[in-house]
């Protein structure tokens, strides 16, 4: 425990990794300003929520449509429900191309469950494949699916059998050593092999088999590690031959992070079920959503009663989704804007990696998310450096206990290139500051 922790606040959030940590009092655009007055340029953009920015018009909006209807029984029904329900299932079955239904739900993980729960309902209970780096949550169930075991280490499913394939990141792949391409034969091979006798992995024609292969487009926990498409096509295929049910988790990825409207459009793959959260209310609601293809979700299917929450059908978050569907249905062109995104990161980004080449090995954009990949495991130290080595302003980024050696940088969608260029300048001061510390010489 850090002194930085309230003696009233529970030391267990993310929030209290570091002595310094800001009490953010106001927010406009894409700048968090502190209550001492000290302005942050978010590059993390709370985890891929805040895609249009710190806009207070979205809450004002929001109450235009939920002020008559404040609050509702969490087994009723509503119109504003079922219009959000509507155009929800037009986002996904378009890119699907199948028609197909959408529960609701609070936040990831819990999407994450309704999925697996919809998966069991149409094919039976049982084995879960998921590649390593893989991170779903870390509630009971989904932390059986996240790499880590220390998501597993206070509460977990044991019951729920799970399977990994080896990393998709190309950087840790046990395979990439043998193989002068960046994913080969071998790599398809060690993902497609379950379902035999020899692999220990029950499919089609075994009782106890696979219901589910669950895949993020991009790895946003393991190091922003995106799998190979060829390798992802492969996965999938394979766990359709073999009565597996293909989820996909678009809950970072999802509503044009890294491109188009979906990560799973980037390889060609086409899912079952897309389970989406953080860009849908722009961190103004809890709220996910959970698109099943016809018939998965469907009454005989999926039983009535088969799932409820308290809050799913609350007006204010389905206002708020509504309001911030309106943007993203005027936005006149996305992909041509991702695109530019995507090149701003990667020209600043490659300038940093050239000016530090000692530390910084890699980089890598793709629409509105980059990694930064360092020589060493230096990304936590890099993360708190970035909050203060500025005198003028604070840089918020990301690091995570599964890519200690990556920072993860995924500001809001609506950035521009002068704010583009206090992030490249807050960081290249960072990487200074960090080669004259203890960790950065280590």
């Amino acid at each position: 425990m850090t002194a930085a922790v309230p003696p009233f606040a529970g030391a267990g959030n993310l929030i209290y990794r570091a002595e310094h940590v800001p009490r953010f009092v106001r927010a406009e655009g894409s700048y968090l300003q502190a209550a001492d007055g000290r302005r942050y340029l978010d590059a993390e953009a709370a985890n891929g929520t805040v895609a249009w920015g710190y806009d207070r018009q979205i809450l004002r909006d929001a109450l235009t449509y939920c002020q008559d209807l404040p609050a509702l029984p969490s087994f009723c029904e509503s119109e504003l429900r079922l219009e959000v329900l509507q155009r929800l299932e037009r986002l996904f079955g378009e890119a699907v191309g199948a028609p197909g239904r959408v529960e609701l739900d609070l936040g990831g993980a819990q999407g994450m469950e309704t999925a697996l729960r919809i998966a069991f309902s149409a094919v039976g209970p049982g084995t879960v494949v998921v590649f390593e780096g893989a991170f779903h949550g870390r509630s009971g169930v989904t932390s059986m699916l996240s790499s880590s075991p220390r998501y597993r280490e206070l509460l977990a499913a044991w019951g729920l059998e799970v399977v990994r394939l080896p990393s998709p990141d190309c950087g840790r792949c046990p395979h990439a050593a043998a193989q002068a391409t960046a994913c080969g034969k071998g790599c398809i091979a060690a993902a497609t092999r379950w379902g035999s006798e020899l692999s220990g992995v029950g499919g089609k024609g075994f009782s106890r088999k696979v219901s589910a292969f669950v895949f993020e487009s991009v790895q946003n926990v393991g190091g922003m590690a995106e799998p190979d498409h060829a390798l992802l096509r492969a996965a999938v295929d394979h766990a359709r031959a073999n009565g597996a049910v293909v989820i996909a988790d678009e809950i970072f990825t999802g509503m044009h992070r890294t491109g188009p409207r979906w990560g799973f459009q980037r390889s060609g793959v086409s899912p079952d079920v897309v389970v989406t959260s953080k860009a849908l209310t722009n961190g103004a609601a809890a709220l996910s959503a959970v698109w099943a293809r016809e018939p998965l979700a469907a009454p005989r299917t999926y039983r009535p009663g088969s799932h409820s929450s308290t809050y799913i059908g609350i007006p204010h978050a389905l206002g708020v989704t509504r309001a911030v569907l309106d943007r993203w249905d005027a936005w006149a062109e996305p992909a041509a804007d991702m695109e530019r995104l995507a090149g701003a990161l990667t020209s600043r980004l490659r300038r940093l990696q050239a000016a530090h080449p000692d530390l910084v090995r890699d980089c890598q954009a793709f629409g509105g998310a980059a990694r930064l990949v360092l020589t060493g495991d230096h990304a936590p130290a890099l993360r708190r450096l970035c909050l203060t080595a500025d005198p003028r302003t604070g840089l918020v980024v990301a690091s995570t206990g599964m890519a200690p050696d990556v920072i993860n940088i995924h500001p809001p969608l609506v950035i521009d290139d002068q704010d583009l260029d206090v992030m490249a300048d807050v960081l290249d001061q960072a990487l200074t500051l960090l080669r004259e510390s203890p960790e950065g010489r280590s």
